[in-house]
């Protein structure tokens, strides 16, 4: 006999858990899916933010009108964004990595559900 360990919502398409009659797996697949789209939103979350950073400092970098103080702040910036993408890259390469090696597929993350004999 299976135990379901996960909640039952009608409301809910059968193949994310819902309908009035999901199967014992089906609970597993919504937590699962929940949690690679909430990983999903923080890499593009950051991307975006890296390059909203990049493109500030390129437009401080063109209004900077030669002001030593003004370039070097808008350079920073622009560092910091590029070493911010490169952050992004290799947490991606890793988070892939290390699915790879424990047999995760962080696109569809199976979320194992409670059985007992």
């Amino acid at each position: 006999m299976k135990l379901l360990s996960q909640l039952r919502n009608p409301v809910l398409p059968k193949n994310i858990g819902g309908s009035t009659n999901p199967s014992i797996d089906s609970g597993g697949t919504a937590t699962g899916l929940f949690i690679t789209n909430i990983i999903d939103a923080m890499f593009i979350f950051a991307f975006v933010l890296a390059l909203i950073f990049f493109m500030t400092g390129a437009i401080h970098w063109i209004t900077s009108g030669g002001d030593k103080a003004n370039l070097e702040n808008a350079r920073n910036k622009i560092i910091h964004a590029l070493v911010g993408l490169i952050v992004i890259a290799a947490a991606w390469a890793i988070m892939l990595v290390v699915g790879e090696f424990f047999g995760l597929d962080f696109q569809k993350l199976p979320i194992p559900s409670i059985g007992s004999q």
